[in-house]
């Protein structure tokens, strides 16, 4: 979710590999505190923030079916996407790390799950690589996305609906979008708006269970002030949506959320390395990528059943 030219190289990508490349160029350590004051705090205020752009009034304009599908996309990676991953050999909270991404926001709910999540030592490698691999799969998504619209014959609006209920992050939601229309590209993003509409309840139900069960595997559970930049982001909604931030204000934090995001994960790159994150191996990957199609599915499979 974390916004960006649409033709552009993703910032949370550059940032992730500039971080990285400093921590293995560099000694990094005497700014361990910044780095972790910018990967705990400010990764949560820029979160917050990220509620001022939702729009209630687009997502009311795109009709019952489209919410219901995007809607449904969430549900579908939190329930069958993680149960998946775990068939396949992932560990619990990296399963749901990686079907929230996938079903959600890609990095920008990859990075809001992952403060939520029980305490692990490899909790900042395994959300690093989450969040390359959904930018990875959102770009080719990107790309590919299009193609698969017009083969299958879908119009303007069943494509926007595709994209935005399908393809991890806005950014390039719009851009498959603009690749149809300007009209696709705008019904897209809202769209899209609905799945991340759903990031601060599917965030506070993981918070909830992993408090209740994380203790499991010598895990701790999440510290209870990771609640509060839910209740930041729901403020932030309301105020956006009610009137009450308007104009350069909201425009301003929103910039504001972006570079909240990006820096925190430049942070989050500082305290990993180019061999942590190899030594992930290819599971990870496979997951996304069946978790991507499993989804991609659904959405063709709900689209010609609304033709019917």
């Amino acid at each position: 979710m974390i916004a960006g030219s649409a033709s552009a190289t993703p910032p949370v990508l550059i940032a992730l590999i500039i971080g990285m490349a400093l921590a293995h160029l560099v000694d990094v350590s005497p700014a361990a505190a910044g780095t972790e004051f910018t990967a705990r705090a400010i990764l949560r205020l820029g979160i917050a923030f990220l509620g001022v752009r939702l729009s209630i009034d687009q997502i009311a304009a795109l009709g019952a079916s489209a919410v219901l599908i995007s809607a449904g996309a969430v549900l579908l990676m939190l329930s069958a996407g993680t149960g998946l991953a775990l068939l396949l050999g992932m560990p619990r909270s990296r399963s749901i790390l990686s079907a929230g991404a996938v079903g959600i926001c890609g990095a920008s709910a990859a990075l809001a799950i992952s403060t939520v999540l029980p305490a692990d030592p490899a909790r900042e490698r395994q959300t690093i690589a989450t969040v390359a691999l959904a930018t990875a799969l959102s770009t080719i998504a990107m790309l590919l996305y299009p193609m698969i619209a017009l083969r299958l014959g879908f119009d303007q609006i069943e494509a926007a609906i595709f994209f935005g209920a399908s393809i991890h992050d806005v950014s390039q939601v719009a851009g498959a979008g603009a690749m149809i229309s300007p009209d696709a590209a705008s019904a897209a993003v809202a769209t899209k708006l609905v799945r991340v509409a759903c990031l601060a309840p599917a965030v506070a139900a993981i918070l909830f269970l992993s408090t209740r069960f994380g203790t499991k595997d010598g895990q701790s559970t999440p510290p209870r002030s990771s609640f509060f930049f839910l209740i930041g982001f729901a403020l932030m909604a309301a105020g956006s949506n009610l009137g009450a931030i308007t104009g350069y204000f909201r425009e301003g934090f929103s910039q504001a959320a972006t570079f909240c995001l990006v820096a925190a994960t430049a942070a989050l790159g500082l305290k990993s390395s180019i061999g942590a994150l190899m030594s992930e191996g290819w599971r990870p990957l496979i997951v996304m990528v069946v978790q991507t199609l499993l989804l991609a599915a659904y959405v063709i499979g709900a689209i010609h059943f609304l033709r019917i």
